[in-house]
């Protein structure tokens, strides 16, 4: 039996893991190290999901990081200068997302701009926004919102005396992987997605809204980026302007290697995670092995060009 683009993943995780833990089982096989990269991958976990949807669909969004960015300013912003309630200020920060999603989609779906270019240009917009917003940073949020993003549990014990502490935003990412991934599988609307992704014209031929789905993901991608944006900020304690800089970066190359095409149609939610976990714990051993921070972006981009340069080799094996 041919095997999945994800079981392939989830054997080289394995394997990865088993040789750095024998290499490092201080450092990397340990119960801190383990928490300390599931919360490192909360965030870009999210945004995959949402990412996942967008290029199964057959279009993507560069601007995802600019938007967690400006969501999490807005809301400091709002309830650190102008003492607005934290519920409000969240409210705010999530429409921050939907009205950047809902726009990327309409520019995307009705004025027929490219959505490499559309996404491109948004990202300049919301950047140049959040650090208007926010300037640096914005300090001190008040407790009420930050153990949104701070609170830990359960602590699940191990072996050894020893306890997994898991924060909020992991439970978080995991509940909306759970979701996605039975409304991708069981409800008519979203597998509408594979359909547009495949082949949109005959997907338009047959009845289905086109433009309107791909709109609403986009809008979708927009409340996650924007929900990661809030969530981030709380678990720091600050909302800082370029706090998702490069994720779009990290996210695409995770959804394509687990999964994913960029001609659209193929992918699910478990390839998605599965590519933020691989990624995450790269990210993770190049600390360990204490590798300059400057080389994960070139690593993070070899690897997107590897990733996309094999689909694109699969893809004309199936069209010969």
């Amino acid at each position: 039996m041919k095997q999945t683009r994800e079981l392939d993943l989830l054997v080289v995780i394995y394997l990865v893991g088993i040789v750095f833990s024998i290499l490092y089982p201080a450092s990397f096989f340990s119960v801190a190290n383990a928490e300390a990269v599931l919360r490192n991958m909360a965030i870009d976990g999210m945004l995959a999901v949402g990412m996942m949807m967008l290029l199964i669909a057959g279009v993507f969004d560069l601007s995802v990081g600019a938007m967690m960015s400006l969501a999490g300013v807005v809301a400091g912003s709002l309830m650190i200068h102008y003492k607005v309630p934290v519920p409000v200020a969240i409210l705010a920060g999530l429409s921050v997302g939907a009205l950047g999603g809902l726009a990327n989609g309409l520019i995307v779906t009705r004025a027929k701009v490219n959505a490499l270019i559309t996404t491109l240009a948004m990202m300049g917009i919301l950047r140049g926004a959040a650090l208007l917003v926010g300037g640096v940073s914005i300090a001190d949020l008040p407790a009420s919102f930050t153990v949104l993003g701070q609170t830990e549990w359960p602590k699940l014990e191990l072996p050894g005396g020893q306890s997994l502490k898991l924060q909020s935003p992991v439970w978080v990412m995991l509940g909306l992987a759970l979701v996605a991934h039975l409304a991708m599988a069981r409800t008519r609307w979203f597998r509408q997605l594979y359909y547009i992704g495949a082949n949109p014209k005959a997907a338009t031929l047959s009845g289905i809204p086109t433009a309107r789905v791909q709109v609403v993901a986009f809008v979708l991608m927009g409340m996650i980026a924007a929900l990661a944006g809030l969530l981030f900020a709380a678990r720091v304690g600050t909302a800082v302007s370029t706090a998702g800089d490069g994720a779009e970066l990290r996210v695409i190359t995770a959804v394509i290697l687990g999964g994913a095409s960029l001609s659209g149609g193929r992918g699910t939610i478990a390839g998605a995670l599965l590519g933020v976990v691989f990624m995450s714990m790269l990210n993770n051993l190049l600390l360990i092995t204490r590798v300059n921070t400057y080389w994960q972006g070139i690593v993070f981009g070899i690897i997107l060009i590897a990733v996309v340069a094999l689909d694109s080799w699969k893809n004309r094996g199936r069209s010969a």
